[in-house]
């Protein structure tokens, strides 16, 4: 009797810890992120670098100083790279140098951020491969397969890591080995750690020229198979919101100068059919508008438009990095008022550069380099902490303001207000009454809206344009010109 009831006590023992563990880690529900029953709202940083920096004893300090940068700055989310593949064990960092070689090292390095990151109680999205050859990535698997000659052949491609099973494995057993790991720093498997926000699978995955299918399908494999192990964590794509259903989004021409290669399919990949995956917990999404040759106000539309796009999904969504490169204190403005107006709030931006760590992307900031840019982001989580948003005022009736700047050449911003739900159509006119384009439809929650038209090609020649809002209520209509 007395040994029954030591088992039942300890049986209870056992089940409030996990019930408690489980409270600790974020959860999705609806399209929130939730932490303890409340909401978790937050702007972060990237930081790719820090488990390659934890490897090396000279530069474990760098660690350290980004975590402590992050509680300065408010920031309670940091997304980094939780890989490092090579062909060598040359640099203590390198967690994999074959698909079944690992060392220790690399392994600890990662030990160390976690448990950095426990002590600052900051959270960590991990990252697990890398599209690009940073660190590994899926250059360092096909060359794995190639000098094996897997299943007899060296002329293994990029998309042979989305369609190979064997490569597939490779990839799920270093999922394995990672979510079963115990951090020796904290004795906690990692599977179990709620200081990890989720598992990214992987940054900005594509497959050019193939059927989005294939990364769909992959998308669905590695996130039911981490489900298998880890039932705790979030999980999400990491990619960079390319598309293959141009209908979808915007007028291309007129808010993307006709880069078509963002929705037509051109990446492999789709941002909404990848979304609708249901082991995927919540979607991201990226916006680099100068590396895709465009104005920052054409990221202004493509953050519209995923968040439009997202409202289907009933997921959470998050804008996982977004950088650019000049007059950031201005552009950054902009993109964290519309952060702040969907209903998401959250996202982690491109990058914290730590002074000792070199790159030059263009992207980088700091307290040193930049500070009224770190002085902007604590502005915008003390905002949203303590939500602010609610205190914005509608305007009573149906506005539609007035382009600015008008005339224009080759951006203007459209904005228009609405008192209540409506279904509208936003549509652009030439002098003659032609319809040129849809700017904007569909059923509108109460709030002010912004389009931004963003084009330099010869689609429209010089001249006078007129745009119309039209609602159940009325139809407004004003002039623009556009000069070249």
């Amino acid at each position: 009797m007395q040994l029954n009831k030591i088992i039942f006590i300890v049986f209870v023992s056992v089940l409030i810890s996990s019930t408690i563990a489980q409270e600790n880690f974020i959860k999705a529900y609806g399209n929130k992120f939730i932490l303890n029953k409340k909401e978790f709202r937050f702007l972060g940083f990237n930081a790719y670098y820090l488990q390659s920096e934890a490897g090396l004893d000279n530069r474990k300090y760098i660690v350290d100083e980004v975590m402590q940068a992050a509680e300065r700055i408010g920031s309670k989310v940091i997304r980094t790279w939780a890989f490092n593949e090579d062909k060598a064990f040359s640099n203590p960092s390198v967690i994999r140098k074959s698909p079944y070689e690992f060392q220790e090292s690399g392994l600890i390095a990662l030990d160390y951020v976690l448990q950095k990151a426990r002590e600052h109680r900051i959270y960590l999205i991990f990252t697990l491969s890398n599209n690009f050859p940073g660190l590994g990535g899926v250059s360092q698997y096909i060359e794995w397969a190639n000098d094996r000659k897997l299943n007899g052949s060296d002329k293994y491609t990029h998309k042979d890591f989305f369609e190979k099973d064997s490569i597939k494995w490779w990839f799920k057993y270093y999922i394995s080995i990672l979510l079963h790991r115990t951090n020796t720093l904290t004795g906690i498997k990692y599977k179990d750690d709620p200081t990890i926000f989720a598992w990214e699978i992987m940054n900005e995955a594509e497959n050019p020229f193939e059927d989005f299918i294939l990364i769909k399908n992959w998308y669905k494999e590695i996130s039911s198979f981490i489900k298998t192990i880890d039932p705790n964590h979030l999980i999400t794509t990491g990619e960079t919101g390319y598309d293959s259903f141009l209908n979808l989004y915007s007028d291309a021409d007129l808010m993307y100068n006709s880069s078509y290669f963002l929705f037509n399919g051109y990446k492999g990949t789709s941002f909404y059919q990848n979304s609708f995956t249901k082991s995927i917990d919540y979607v991201s999404f990226h916006c680099y508008p100068d590396g895709w040759g465009l104005t920052s106000k054409a990221g202004n539309t493509w953050i519209q438009d995923h968040y439009q796009l997202a409202e289907e999904f009933n997921k959470p969504c998050l804008l996982g990095e977004f950088g650019i490169k000049e007059n950031k204190l201005h552009v950054y403005k902009e993109w964290l008022e519309l952060i702040k107006r969907s209903s998401f709030k959250s996202a982690v931006v491109w990058q914290y550069l730590h002074p000792d760590v070199i790159n030059n992307d263009g992207y980088g900031f700091n307290e040193n380099s930049s500070p009224e840019i770190v002085e902007l982001f604590k502005d915008y989580i003390k905002e949203i902490d303590y939500d602010t948003l609610n205190n914005n005022l509608i305007p009573g009736n149906i506005v539609l303001y007035q382009n600015y700047p008008n005339p224009f050449n080759p951006v203007t911003t459209i904005k228009y207000s609405l008192p209540e739900k409506d279904f509208i159509t936003l549509a652009l006119y030439s002098t003659v009454g032609e319809l040129i384009g849809i700017l904007d439809y569909g059923f509108k929650e109460k709030g002010e809206y912004q389009i931004i038209l963003s084009f330099d090609n010869e689609l429209l020649g010089s001249g006078v344009y007129f745009f119309t809002l039209h609602s159940s209520e009325k139809s407004i209509t004003k002039k623009l010109l556009l000069i070249k």
